[in-house]
């Protein structure tokens, strides 16, 4: 369990959490699958790519099953059908955050930043979601990693760098995080090239 200060508010975070509603969704033998399932997905994406497909049309009304197939889809390269699926994911479960999550960064690439705040009508997570006491990891790390694509979107590189430095701090080594360090660097790089080729004043 890992205590985050951000904004003057202290978020528990943890690898190991896990929503109610899940564990009432799923029986403890799917539950035990769709853990492991989790796992194998990140290791071997083609070998469990159908048994995770047929895991999920069995508990399709299941937020976090469905994200975890989109994952599968990606992993295996079937992005329309990631697209798609999250774009769905979301308008079913409004209220699940990694749906808000998925579906603001896939706006965010398709260059619609404005509908972000419809998705979010708050980026204070503790106002969004008064009962949640424990964010799993991923789901807090995806949230300050979509923000900070937010507002470079909106060409406001200081606030972009405030939620990268956070989901820095959570997770430095994380391949997201770390591509994320790259491209703010290439802007700040970007930046002050323009800057230098700026023609003087006289």
């Amino acid at each position: 369990m890992q205590q985050i200060l951000f904004e003057d508010k202290m978020y528990q975070v943890s690898f190991e959490a896990m929503p109610d509603a899940l564990k009432a969704s799923l029986s403890a033998q799917d539950l035990h699958r769709y853990l492991e399932l989790l796992q194998l997905i990140q290791m071997k994406p083609r070998a469990v790519y159908k048994e995770v497909k047929e895991f999920c049309a069995k508990h399709n009304d299941v937020p976090e099953v469905i994200n975890m197939l989109t994952f599968a889809h990606i992993q295996n390269y079937r992005i329309e059908e990631a697209e798609k699926l999250i774009e769905n994911t979301y308008f079913q479960n409004p209220e699940y955050l990694f749906a808000r999550v998925n579906y603001a960064d896939q706006c965010i690439r398709r260059k619609q930043p404005a509908k972000v705040t419809e998705i979010f009508p708050s980026f204070d997570l503790q106002q969004l979601y008064p009962g949640k006491t424990v964010y799993h990891t991923s789901e807090f790390r995806g949230f300050l990693i979509m923000m900070s694509y937010y507002y470079l979107a909106l060409k406001d590189r200081e606030k972009a760098l405030h939620y990268f430095k956070s989901a820095k701090e959570l997770e430095p080594s994380h391949p997201n995080v770390l591509y994320l360090e790259k491209k703010l660097n290439k802007v700040s790089i970007l930046k002050r090239l323009l800057v230098r080729l700026q023609p003087s004043r006289r």
